[in-house]
C-alpha cells in the first residue's frame, strides 16, 4: 500500500486555447472553461488504485485514460477507483473545470478562485480496505467512563475478514484493543475507557486511534487518526463542554491566504491557526465552505473548537439544484470531517433566505451522516422567522449576525431568541473597523450579554468577522479599501492589525473573577516631597447617619434614564455604588486616608470636619458629585456645593465649587458606552473601573490654598443645588 502524489506540473488550457503548463494544486481567478491534464506512469503494482481529490472549485468533469470517472463539486473529498483503468505507463488524467457558471459556483461575498485547489493523488491498496470509520464516545454523568463505538465500513472483496481496534494514548500506552468481524461489509467494535482524559481548549488531549482489516494472521489495511473525548451540549440558553458553561469566543476564518486564494501551503496553515489561538479565542467558525483536512487536524491539536459549513451565502434557496449540490457537499464535508473532536457543529448555511423545506432537509442530512452533534445555521433573517423555523424545523440553537451601528440589535436578539442558545454567529465587520471605542463597546455587551443570569437575556458565544482581511471587489463601504476588505484582525499576511490587542484585552474580561474585576489607575499627578498630614473622616458622622445617607444616594443614581428606550439600560448599574475597591494610604508622595465608601453630603445639608492643625494648603480628594454633575446633568457653572475653611482667630474661607468646572460626576453609566469626565480646576488623581458592572468612578484632587499659613479650626462643607450629592473620599493639609 502506498500513496502516490500527483501533484505538479500539468498540461493546461483556457478553453480551446494552446497548452501551457499549471502546477497542481493552484488557485486561479476564474477563467469560465479550462482543462487540466496529466500523463503519468504508475509507481505500484497492488490488488486496487483509488484517485482522490481533496477540493476543486467549481464544478469539474473526470476522465481517466478515456473512461469518464464522474463530477465534482466544490471544495470536498472525492475518490475514484481507477484500478481497471490504471496502465503502467502512459496514463492520461484530465480535469475540465468550470469556474463561473456552475449553479452552485461562485459566491459573491469572497474573491473567487477556481481551480484544483488542493491535492491529487493516488492511494494503492490491497483486494480489501476499509471505505469509512465511524468514532463514537458517550461519557457518562460525571465523565469517569466513556462508551466507545467504532464502526467500520469495509469494501471487501475476501470473507472471513476481522476489524481490528487499538486506542492508545499520548504516551503510547494501549487503552483498548480488541476485534469484531465483518459482516455484509460492516463491523462495530464497542468498549469502555475508564477515566478517559477529556479534550477541552485549555487541554486539547488526544487518542490515537488504528483500525485495521484482518486476515487470518495478516494486516491486510489500516487506518490512523487522532480522536478524543468530549462533551458539547446544549442546555437551557447555554453552551456546556464537559459540564462547565463554555462562552463560545471566536472568529470567522476563510480558508484564504494572500495571494494565494484557497491553496495554502503547511506553514501557512500553522502559522495561521498558532496566531488564532494566540488571540485568546475557543472557536473557529470555518466560513463558508469545507476548508483544507489540515485545519480540522489544526484544531484538534491546538484545542479549537470549529464548525463546518457547505458553501451557501445568500444563495436561491428556491433553485433545488443550489439546494441538492449544498446537501451533496455538507455530507461529504461531514464524512471526511465527522471524527475530528474539535468538531462542536454542523452550520447548513450562511445568510441565505431560507425555506422550511431546505432546513429540515438540512438539519437530516447532518443528523443521518453524524448523530453526535448539533445543527443549525449561520442566519441574518428576521426575528420571528428565526424562531419559528429554527424550533420547526430541528435547529439546535439559534444564530444571529447583529451588524449595526450599536449594540441595541444584540439586546433585542438575546431578548427574542430566548429558548435556547443563541450564537452571534458574525458581528462587528465594518462597524468596528478602525474605531476602537466601537469594539470595546460591541465586546463589553457581549461579555454582560454571557454573564447576565437567567432572569435577563444571555449569548451563548459571538464570532468576529472576520479574522484575516481578504480581497473582495464587490462590497461598498468604507471597510473595503482598493479591492480588499479591511475588516480583519490581522492583514491576508496575517500580520497583525490595530484591532487584535484591543479583541484580546477586551475579551480577557471573560476569565476574570469577580473578586478581581476592578482595577486602580494613578493619574499622574506627582506631589512635592514635603510633609502631609491626612485627616481622619471616619467619626465625622454616626454609622447610622452615613449609612442613611450612602443609601439614599444609591437609590437616587438608580432612577431610569429617561433618554434610553431599551429596558435593560434605563437604570444605571450601581451595584457596588462609588465604593473604592479598597483603602488607599498613599496616592504618589501624598499620603491620604481614604476609606472604601467615601463621606456622602446631600443637597442643603453641611457637614463639620475638626482640623486643629495650621495649614498652607487643604487637598480634597472627591470633588465630585452623583448622581447629577458635569457632563452628565445639570448646567456648567452652576453651584453644587462649597468649602468653608473657619480659622482659629474667627475669619473664614468659602470656595463655591461649581458644576463642570470644580466638580465633575462620580460615575456614569450608558451600557456599554463610558465617558472620562474632569473638572477643569480640579486632576484627576485616581480611577477605579469595575468591568463587570462598568462602573467607573473619577477621584479628582481639589487643592484650596490658605491666606496664609495659620490654624484651621474646621471645614464646613455643604451640598446645593438640585438632586446632588457630595462625595469626599479624603482630606489631606499641607503644614
Amino acid at each position: 500500500m502506498g500513496i502516490q502524489s500527483l501533484n505538479g506540473w500539468w498540461d493546461y488550457r483556457i478553453g480551446g486555447g494552446a497548452y501551457t503548463k499549471k502546477k497542481v494544486p493552484y488557485s486561479a481567478l476564474p477563467v469560465g472553461r479550462s482543462e487540466c491534464a496529466l500523463t503519468f506512469d504508475r509507481t505500484e503494482r497492488t490488488g486496487r488504485a483509488f484517485l482522490f481529490f481533496e477540493g476543486i472549485t467549481y464544478s469539474a468533469a473526470v476522465t481517466f485514460n478515456g473512461a469518464v470517472l464522474g463530477e465534482i463539486l466544490p471544495y470536498c473529498r472525492y475518490k475514484f477507483e481507477i484500478t481497471d483503468l490504471l496502465r503502467d505507463a502512459g496514463n492520461t488524467l484530465t480535469v475540465t473545470l468550470d469556474d463561473i457558471d456552475p449553479p452552485f459556483g461562485p459566491s459573491e461575498g469572497w474573491e473567487n478562485y477556481g481551480g484544483i485547489i488542493r491535492d491529487v493523488y493516488i492511494e494503492y491498496t490491497g483486494q480489501n480496505i476499509i471505505a469509512d470509520t465511524t468514532w463514537s464516545a458517550q461519557l457518562n454523568s460525571g465523565y469517569t467512563n466513556a462508551s466507545c463505538a467504532v464502526r467500520v465500513a469495509a469494501d471487501a472483496r475476501d470473507d472471513g475478514l476481522q476489524a481490528a481496534v487499538m486506542l492508545t494514548d499520548s504516551f503510547g500506552r494501549t487503552a483498548y484493543q480488541g476485534w469484531a468481524p465483518v459482516s455484509a461489509g460492516q463491523a462495530e467494535v464497542s468498549f469502555k475507557i475508564p477515566d478517559p482524559l477529556l479534550w477541552s481548549p485549555d487541554s486539547p488531549y488526544l487518542y490515537t486511534l488504528e483500525t485495521s482489516l484482518v486476515k487470518g494472521q495478516e494486516t491486510v489495511y489500516t487506518t490512523t487518526e487522532k480522536v478524543g473525548f468530549k462533551d458539547f451540549t446544549a442546555k437551557g440558553r447555554r453552551f456546556y463542554l464537559n459540564g462547565a458553561p463554555l462562552f463560545l469566543l471566536g472568529v470567522c476564518r476563510h480558508d484564504l491566504f494572500g495571494d494565494d486564494g484557497h491553496t495554502l501551503i503547511e506553514e501557512q496553515m500553522v502559522r495561521d491557526m498558532k496566531m488564532i489561538k494566540d488571540a485568546g479565542v475557543n472557536y473557529v467558525r470555518l466560513v463558508h465552505y469545507p476548508h483544507h483536512k489540515r485545519i480540522l487536524e489544526l484544531a484538534d491539536e491546538l484545542g479549537l473548537l470549529v464548525s463546518g459549513e457547505p458553501g451557501l451565502w445568500w444563495s436561491d434557496m428556491s433553485n433545488p439544484e443550489i439546494c441538492e449540490c449544498s446537501l451533496k457537499v455538507l455530507e461529504k464535508t461531514i464524512q471526511r470531517d465527522k471524527n475530528h473532536v474539535s468538531v462542536a457543529f454542523w452550520l447548513c448555511f450562511n445568510e441565505c433566505i431560507f425555506t422550511p423545506e431546505f432546513l429540515r432537509d438540512s438539519a437530516d442530512t447532518c443528523r443521518a451522516a453524524d448523530s453526535t452533534r448539533m445543527v443549525s445555521g449561520a442566519n441574518c433573517m428576521d426575528l420571528e422567522m428565526t424562531k419559528k423555523y429554527f424550533n420547526e424545523c430541528g435547529f439546535d440553537f439559534y444564530t444571529m449576525h447583529p451588524y449595526a451601528p450599536t449594540p441595541e440589535w444584540m439586546l433585542k436578539c438575546a431578548e427574542a431568541l430566548d429558548d435556547k442558545p443563541l450564537l452571534l454567529s458574525e458581528w462587528g465587520g465594518y462597524f468596528v473597523y478602525e474605531n476602537e471605542s466601537s469594539l470595546r463597546e460591541f465586546i463589553q455587551t457581549i461579555i454582560s450579554l454571557w454573564k447576565n443570569d437567567e432572569s435577563k437575556p444571555v449569548v451563548a458565544g459571538a464570532s468576529l468577522w472576520y479574522w484575516a482581511e481578504m480581497y473582495e471587489f464587490h462590497r461598498g463601504g468604507r471597510a473595503c479599501v482598493d479591492g480588499v476588505l479591511r475588516e480583519g484582525l490581522v492583514d491576508m499576511y496575517r500580520n497583525p492589525l490595530v484591532n487584535l490587542p484591543i479583541f484580546k484585552d477586551e475579551f480577557a474580561a471573560l476569565y476574570r473573577e469577580e473578586s478581581a474585576v476592578h482595577k486602580l489607575e494613578v493619574t499622574g499627578y506627582i506631589f512635592e516631597n514635603t510633609d502631609y498630614t491626612p485627616v481622619d473622616l471616619s467619626n465625622v458622622l454616626s454609622p447610622a447617619d452615613r449609612t442613611a445617607t450612602w443609601e439614599a444616594m444609591v437609590a437616587r443614581s438608580k432612577e431610569p434614564i429617561a433618554r434610553f428606550h431599551h429596558e435593560s439600560k434605563r437604570t444605571r448599574k450601581m451595584d457596588n455604588g462609588p465604593a473604592l475597591p479598597e483603602e488607599i494610604k498613599n496616592i504618589s508622595a501624598l499620603p491620604v486616608a481614604l476609606e472604601q465608601k467615601p463621606l456622602v453630603i446631600a443637597s442643603g445639608k453641611k457637614i463639620t470636619v475638626p482640623i486643629g492643625k495650621a495649614a498652607s494648603n487643604i487637598y480634597f480628594i472627591g470633588n465630585v458629585s452623583m448622581p447629577k454633575g458635569y457632563p452628565t446633568g445639570g448646567e456648567y457653572g452652576e453651584e453644587a456645593g462649597a468649602y468653608t475653611v473657619v480659622y482659629t482667630d474667627g475669619t473664614r474661607q468659602t470656595t463655591a465649587l461649581r458644576n463642570g468646572a470644580d466638580l465633575t460626576t462620580a460615575a456614569a453609566f450608558y451600557g456599554p458606552s463610558r465617558i472620562d469626565p474632569a473638572a477643569e480646576n480640579a486632576r484627576r488623581i485616581l480611577k477605579y473601573t469595575y468591568d463587570l458592572n462598568w462602573e467607573h468612578y473619577v477621584v479628582n484632587l481639589f487643592r484650596l490654598p490658605a491666606d496664609k499659613i495659620k490654624t484651621i479650626e474646621r471645614i464646613e462643607i455643604e451640598g446645593r443645588g438640585d438632586g446632588y450629592y457630595l462625595l469626599l473620599y479624603g482630606l489631606t493639609v499641607q503644614p
